[in-house]
């Protein structure tokens, strides 16, 4: 799937936001985005600036719309290609394992998929439960669960593989989940567990973040702090074999495989590159309204610094180490594979 001719992100979030603007009473209205202006504890759903969000977690604060399903399905190919041959979506893991397990009750927490309500509702396109429809897997039971609550009505002993996908920044939970995906697990069972650090890091030497692009920088702070507000812990990625063995996971059963991901590809106009600079201009946005909240920065600071964060992933950063300077910013990403041991 090929995603570099779609239309500029920036250009129509910018489009998107400014249409909700009124400049003769801006003064008199409540922010947009404060979150006051309505009840929604009892809704499903709620919208905010013509984005539509999932009212099951607070912590969770992404939209549910096709828009953010496209930046998902991004996300998915631009792994598929920095990763060949260990990245799996969940359609390709679950095939594999009805092919490769005939005879084993085969069945899949996809954890960063359907385990949090909103990405199950969201739309089909991220929901693995429409496989059951076009795939004939005759092992497999789908179902959807908000973790960690709802994996305990779920039998223990019971699941051969268990995939935690990018949940750190959606759960203030995530050593819940982890004990509860061990005590799912059989003997021998596999926990896959793919994650980001949630910060970004100069392998620059000499240049700080704020030498290589500015702007991003600042909005990663701000970023951080919107997750640190939500009571997610943001150093968990660190002390991931910590939380896997207390857990009860045995430290001898835990491999780690680490990848990066830099804020500018190294070819920004390849068609890796264009997914990886739309990836991340759609993901600011989609975070506009979990930032906001926080009160770290307004509506008008957010916009004025996103022009300049679309340069600098695109290879055009005004920073002091040069236009290509975002191409030193560093995501780490962390791929474990745990197996369950006797206990």
């Amino acid at each position: 799937m090929d995603y570099q001719d779609s239309s500029s992100p920036l250009r129509a979030h910018s489009q998107h936001y400014a249409s909700q603007s009124n400049d003769e009473d801006d003064d008199e209205i409540e922010s947009r985005h404060s979150g006051q202006n309505n009840d929604f504890s009892q809704a499903d759903y709620f919208v905010e600036a013509e984005r539509t969000y999932n009212n099951a977690s607070w912590v969770y604060r992404l939209p549910a719309d096709h828009e953010e399903v496209v930046r998902q399905d991004r996300l998915h190919y631009i792994l598929l290609s920095l990763l060949p041959g260990l990245y799996r979506g969940p359609g390709v893991a679950l095939d594999y394992g009805s092919r490769r397990w005939p005879n084993f009750s085969l069945r899949s927490i996809a954890s960063g998929l359907v385990g949090l309500v909103y990405m199950g509702q969201m739309a089909d396109e991220t929901d693995i439960t429409p496989l059951q429809h076009d795939s004939q897997f005759r092992n497999c039971t789908f179902m959807q669960v908000n973790a960690p609550a709802g994996l305990r009505t779920l039998g223990g002993n019971s699941f051969d593989v268990v995939n935690i996908r990018q949940m750190l920044h959606a759960t203030d939970e995530y050593p819940s989940m982890v004990k509860e995906a061990h005590r799912l697990l059989r003997t021998g069972g596999i926990l896959l567990v793919h994650e980001p650090q949630l910060q970004l890091h100069s392998a620059w030497e000499g240049y700080s973040l704020e030498d290589l692009a500015p702007c991003l920088a600042q909005m990663i702070g701000h970023l951080r702090a919107a997750y640190q507000y939500r009571g997610i812990d943001t150093e968990l990625f660190s002390k991931m074999d910590q939380v896997l063995v207390e857990a009860g996971f045995d430290a001898d059963g835990i491999d780690v495989y680490y990848h990066y991901r830099q804020a500018c590809s190294e070819d920004p106009h390849s068609e890796v590159g264009m997914n990886e600079v739309l990836n991340a201009i759609s993901f600011l946005y989609a975070a506009r309204l979990m930032i906001l909240e926080t009160g770290v920065i307004d509506e008008d600071g957010f916009d004025q610094l996103m022009p300049g964060i679309s340069d600098e992933v695109s290879g055009r950063s005004r920073g002091i180490a040069g236009p290509l300077g975002a191409q030193g910013m560093l995501s780490p990403w962390g791929y474990w594979w745990v197996i369950k041991g006797h206990e």
